[in-house]
C-alpha cells in the first residue's frame, strides 16, 4: 500500500475496515495495559471518538499482539513511545463497554485494534516522501 492510513481514517471507516489487512501509521504511545497509535500529525487529532450511544474513547487503536510467534519486542518498542511508526495487520473493531461508563477505566479501551503482523519504524525518508 503506497499510502499508510492514519488513525483518523481508520476511526472515520471501522465499519468498512473491519477485518481488512491495512498499513497503518501513527504515533506509538503505552498505557499500562499496552500499546496503541495516536493520529499523526498531533493537531489534527480527535479529541474523543463518540459511538452511537454518544459515549467517548480515546482515539486511538490498540496494538493487539496475540499469543502467536509474533510478540511485541520491549525493547525497541520502548525506544519508539512518541515515534512514528508503521504497522502491517488485521484491523478489528472493539467492542465497546456497554452501560455504566466507569468500565471504560478498568482497562484500555478504543473503538479499534490491529493484529499486527510487522511493526517499524518510520524512517526519515518515508516520513519525507509521505509528508510532500
Amino acid at each position: 500500500m503506497a499510502n499508510p492510513l492514519n488513525v483518523n481514517e481508520v476511526l472515520d471507516r471501522i465499519t468498512s475496515l473491519d477485518g481488512a489487512p491495512v498499513e497503518l501509521e501513527g504515533v506509538l504511545a503505552a498505557e499500562p495495559e499496552g500499546y496503541h497509535l495516536l493520529h499523526y500529525p498531533h493537531s489534527e487529532r480527535k479529541p474523543d471518538f463518540v459511538d452511537l450511544s454518544h459515549r467517548s474513547y480515546p482515539p486511538s487503536v490498540i496494538l493487539a499482539f496475540g499469543t502467536g510467534s509474533l510478540q511485541p519486542n520491549q525493547e525497541a518498542l520502548s525506544k519508539w513511545l512518541g515515534k512514528r511508526v508503521r504497522v502491517h495487520g488485521i484491523l478489528r473493531s472493539t467492542p465497546l463497554p456497554k452501560g455504566d461508563e466507569q468500565t471504560i477505566h478498568m482497562g484500555l479501551v478504543t473503538p479499534a485494534r490491529i493484529e499486527p503482523y510487522s511493526v517499524q519504524r518510520v524512517t526519515a525518508e518515508e516520513r519525507r516522501e509521505h509528508d510532500a
